[in-house]
């Protein structure tokens, strides 16, 4: 039997299909899972976090990656974080990016235990997963030193090419002729979703981003943003309301037969994700 989580820890797991244009035949059909904000903070339990890492392991995933805000902040909580993602397993390799909450800390040492443990941190910085596929990571846009020039300059011009990045408002700065696909996370999907408050409008103005969750497209770039895992905030914020963790698994594919295409609008490709959400219960 799979894992089943804890009822006060229960995911949506997100299928989605993500077509690459020159996608090596090797790779098609291969899992990429990807998470994000897992807020390590130590006035809460690491229950969730630990069954996060576990519901992950138990989707086969043969990359896992992770963009950023693997701590609430402070420094404390470098060891306790590297000891719950060292158990994330992929057949082929865990990846990762930083994220703002990371640099508040220390975010030289949370490197440097990613990688002790085997994880692969991409800061400003690409590899080639196999021959004519790569994976990039650009460091946090506000809060870390951002170079993404750098991050994509051993990238040939029409390889594929998936972009790890926490911010989504690096949407706005990627060249809309290039065919990337960017995972993100940060804005934790609103984190407290009400009728009456759209988490657009929380995220506009706390985040200053309108991507608050799923597909959106600018010119041939394609990105999804994930609701993350962890929660932040004080107290009496640090929940989720009507806004459940995530855990998106993405299939990839040749050819544009699957997933948002590019050019079309950014609503609609939001719209996308929705449909193929399925609830673990």
């Amino acid at each position: 039997m799979g894992f089943r989580a804890p009822r006060s820890c229960r995911f949506d797991i997100t299928e989605h299909n993500v077509s690459f244009n020159g996608l090596p035949i090797a790779l098609e059909g291969l899992r990429v899972v990807h998470i994000s904000d897992l807020h390590r903070r130590s006035d809460q339990p690491d229950t969730l976090l630990e069954a996060a890492v576990e519901q992950v392991n138990a989707l086969g995933a043969d990359f896992v990656v992770v963009t950023g805000d693997f701590v609430d902040g402070p420094a404390r909580d470098i060891v306790p974080v590297c000891r719950i993602v060292a158990r994330l397993q992929a057949r082929h390799g865990v990846f990762a990016t930083l994220g703002n909450h990371d640099h508040r800390g220390n975010p030289a040492e949370l490197t440097r235990r990613l990688q002790d443990v085997g994880i692969t941190v991409l800061t400003n910085r690409s590899i080639q997963w196999t021959p004519g596929f790569y994976v990039a990571g650009v460091d946090d846009l506000f809060e870390g030193k951002p170079d993404l020039a750098a991050a994509l300059a051993a990238v040939p011009q029409n390889a594929p090419v998936l972009l790890l990045s926490h911010d989504p408002s690096i949407l706005d700065r990627l060249p809309q002729d290039r065919d990337l696909v960017v995972l993100s996370g940060h804005t934790h999907g609103g984190q407290m979703v009400f009728r009456f408050l759209p988490p657009r409008l929380v995220c506009r103005f706390h985040l200053g981003t309108e991507y608050v969750h799923g597909w959106f497209t600018h010119g041939r770039v394609r990105m999804y943003v994930n609701r993350g895992i962890g929660v932040t905030g004080s107290r009496v914020f640090a929940r989720r309301i009507n806004c459940p963790p995530e855990i998106a698994c993405f299939t990839l594919a040749r050819s544009g037969e699957d997933g948002p295409k590019a050019g079309g609008q950014r609503e609609r490709a939001a719209e996308l994700s929705a449909r193929i959400v399925r609830i673990i219960k």
